[in-house]
Order: structure tokens, then sequence, then C-alpha cells
């Protein structure tokens, strides 16, 4: 039953029994159904392109902190030039050897060339430089002409300005330099708290999500099958709850369940019908000895009826036996085939002759083709397998009629039909006369069996690599098509 909120509610209780019911509510979640397996692939995609984002982050970080503490070498290495210049500036103007000045002026033209090389092109550090390597060179240019020394004095006095601004610009871009570089430290601290809270997050998230939702479902499931295996297999199923994968787990479990029921409820089922069946052949029996005891006198006519009924009764009883042994043999892998070469007409000719005379009320036809058609089987198993066919046929046309048993090459394989005008197989129960102990409404009413003859009769042709299948009109009979594959060419 549905509510009003799209769960199902619903009770499962063995039929009869109204107390100990478990009661049990699924989810319905067909419309939001999440995936264990899509929820932590999400979770890894995530992580990992966290992991690469930060990964790309620190790369560039580190490369920036490595341009960035060459430009301050850079800039260290132009002001130490430029304050080495000022130097030899000062000493050049206090010297009054002229060889010493010369060395001096050299020493000045050479560090102006270095530092020309330290400072980036266009940059404002470099019209700095410029106007200072102007004022130098008309310093110098003064001096050797030895001009008034009011005049030198200025010249000398605007050098010294001009490399000092290169020294303040010079400074001023190293405080900026440092200004930028704490910013990306602070921006690579932020990168490595956040991802780490993000980690943190998203692991305590996942576990929390799993606890919660996967993990309760996974119990409940681990709960089901232990009251399941307790015996309570009519009332525990799993809730179809949770994690897509474990809903499809949940969901194979209760169909396993339910198969386990349905096959305990065939076996006490098989078990009352054999019982059944078993009780007419032997209370006739009993009844039959009772009747031939000493101290009964028994007329020839009675005694051969006697006799008739006993035969059919131990043949019953046989075939019951027979067809249990070969449905223990099949199931334990036992069946043992001898496989012939045989001439399928042989083998349904003399499954015809066994019947042909086995009911007045019906009228037994064979049809077979004039060329043989050889076959590779087990003759004795395909003539059981045809037994229980017409068999069937005869037992389930109380009224008479016709029985064919045809024979015919259809493509690469030998086709077998019985037919009957019997009573036909429903439509809802045609796709399960072949199920071990499965007897539809009509045959259990109409003839007596455990609902093997044709369970074991699929078997064997499908251990000859065959197929078998019916069809049936409901009242108006039944048909039921053997396919055996052809013999090879030697």
């Amino acid at each position: 039953m549905e509510t009003a909120d799209g769960s199902v509610t619903g009770v499962l209780c063995k039929p009869g029994v109204a107390a100990g019911c478990g009661r049990f509510k699924l989810k319905s979640r067909s419309g939001n159904s999440v995936s264990l397996h899509r929820i932590v692939s999400i979770v890894m995609i995530l992580i990992a392109a966290l992991a690469i984002a930060t990964s790309i982050s620190l790369v560039t970080l580190t490369t920036y902190l490595h341009r960035t503490t060459a430009t301050l070498e850079r800039d260290a290495s132009t002001i130490r030039r430029v304050e080495e210049m000022e130097i030899n500036l000062f000493l050049h103007a206090r010297s009054t050897d002229s060889v010493e000045r010369e060395s001096i002026a050299s020493d000045l033209l050479r560090n102006l060339a270095e530092v020309q090389k330290l400072i980036p092109p266009g940059s404002s550090e470099q019209a700095a430089l410029q106007e200072a390597q102007q004022r130098v060179n008309g310093y110098l240019e003064h001096t050797r002409a030895r001009r008034d020394p009011q005049e030198v004095e200025a010249y000398l006095s605007a050098a010294y300005s001009a490399l000092e601004r290169v020294v303040e610009q010079n400074v001023d871009q190293t405080e900026l330099t440092l200004k930028e570089a704490e910013r990306w430290d602070l921006l690579g601290d932020w990168i490595g708290f956040g991802a780490t809270a993000i980690l943190l997050i998203a692991t305590a998230a996942l576990l929390v999500w799993l606890r919660l939702y996967a993990f309760r479902s996974v119990l409940e499931l681990r709960d089901a099958m232990r009251r399941f295996a307790d015996g309570k297999m009519e009332q525990i199923r799993a809730p179809e709850a949770g994690p897509e994968e474990l809903r499809s787990i949940a969901k194979q479990f209760n169909q396993m369940a339910d198969a386990l029921v349905r096959q305990r409820e065939n076996l006490l089922s098989f078990l009352a019908a054999v019982a059944h069946d078993l009780r007419n052949p032997l209370a006739n029996l009993k009844m039959s000895a009772e009747i031939l005891s000493p101290n009964n006198r028994v007329d020839p006519q009675r005694l051969a009826n006697l006799s008739r009924v006993i035969g059919r009764q131990v043949d019953l009883l046989d075939r019951m036996v027979g067809d249990l042994l070969d449905a223990s043999r099949i199931e334990a892998g036992q069946l043992e085939l001898r496989f012939e070469k045989r001439d399928a007409r042989t083998i349904v000719h003399d499954v015809y002759e066994l019947f042909q005379s086995s009911s007045t009320r019906h009228d037994l036809k064979l049809r077979l083709p004039e060329t043989s058609i050889d076959v590779q089987c087990d003759p004795m198993r395909i003539q059981q397998v045809l037994h229980n066919l017409v068999s069937n046929a005869i037992k389930y046309s109380p009224n008479g009629g016709t029985v064919q048993i045809a024979l015919e090459q259809k493509d690469d394989k030998a086709l077998i039909q019985v037919s009957d005008q019997g009573l036909g197989i429903p439509k809802d129960e045609l796709a399960h006369i072949f199920d071990p102990f499965r007897r539809g409404r009509v045959s259990r009413d109409t003839a007596p069996g455990v609902g093997l003859g044709l369970s074991v009769a699929r078997r064997i042709v499908q251990a000859h690599g065959g197929e078998i299948n019916a069809e049936s009109e409901f009242g108006r009979g039944t048909t039921v098509k053997v396919y055996l594959g052809l013999a090879a060419w030697e």
C-alpha cells in the first residue's frame, strides 16, 4: 500500500496465520535513486580536482616567488652597484691624480654598463638610469675639459642626484616586490588551509553519509538475512532502500527469499501430493489383498479383474518411483546417457505400438516420413520422454478423441509432435508445466501424479541438446513439440 509520503507499507504473513506477521516499510526512491558508486566517484573526482587545483596553485605560487626572489636579487645588485658608482663619483671629485681619476672614471662607466644590463628595458628605473648616465658623462666631460669648478661641481651634484634617484626607485620597487610577495605568501596560506578544510569537510560528510545512509542499509540487510536464516522465511524481507547497489542487493535477496519460500511450498505440496497419490494405489492393493486372502473364495472372473487392477496400481507406483529416481539423478548430475545413431522413425513407431491398444476411447494415429531421420541420442531416454507425452495426452483426454504422434525434419532438427484433443492448459499455467512439482488446477482434479514427468522429460531433452515446448488452447487440446539434433554425416 502506498502512503502519502511515497513510501510503501505492507505486511508479510504466512497464509492462515494472523499473529507474528513481519511488518516492513520500504521507502520508494525510484525517482531519486542514489548510487553508492556514483557518490564515491563524485567525491573522489572532487578531491582529485581539488588536489590538481591546489598543485597548480602551489606551482604558480612557487614560480612567482622564484621570480620575486630573482627580482629582489637584481634590485639589490643594482642598488649595490649604483652606491659603488656614488662612492666612485665622490672619489673622482676628490682625487687630484689624473691616472687615478681615469681609473675611477673607467669603473664608473663599467658599472653603468652592467647596471644597464640588469634593469629591464622600458621600466622607470631604465629612464632614471639613462638620465644618470647622461649626468655622469656630462660631469666627466666637464672634468676632462677643466672648466669652471663651480660648473663642474654643479654637474657633479646633478650626477649624484640622478644616481640617488635610481637607488630610490629600486628601493621603492623592492618594497613593492616584497609587499606582493607577502600577498602571494598569504594567498598560499589560504590555499593550504582552504584545501585542508575542504578535504576534512568532504571526508567528514562522506563518512556521515555512509554511516547514516549506506551503512544503515547494509545493517538492515544483514539483520534481515540473519532473521531469515533463523527460519522466519515467510515474514522477513530486506528493505529496498539506500544506495542503488544496496537496493539491487536487497531486491535480489528478496527475490531469492521468495524463490526459497515458493520452493519450500512446492516441496510441501509435493510431499502432500506424493502421500495422496501413493495412498490411492496402496489402498487398492490393500483392498485386493484382503479380497485375495485365504478366507475368501474368489471366482475366476473377479480374480482376473483384481489381477488387472493390481497390475495397473503396481505400474502406477513404478512410474511414480521412476520419476522420483530420475528427478533425483538429474538434480545430482548423475543422469547417464548412452548415445548412438538411430532412425527417429523406429523410436517413434515403438512408442506408437506400445500405446496403440492401451485405450479403446482414443484413436491413436502415427505420421512418419518416408525417408529416415537419423538422430544421435539415447533411445531409451527419448522413448521415456515420448512415453510420458503420449501417456499425458491419453490421461488428460478423459472423453477420448484423437492422439497423434508425428515426426518430420525441420531444417537441421528432427521434430516430434504429440497432439491431443483433451482438456488443454490454461494460458497462465502453460509457462510452468515443465517446472518440477507444478500441477495445474485441471491436472490435479483429473489425474494422479506428482508433477515430475514433464520436468524429467525437459531435462532429458536438454541433455541431448534439444528443445521441448508446448502449445495449448484451454478446452481444445495440447501439442507438445520435441526438437532433436540430427546425427552428423560419417
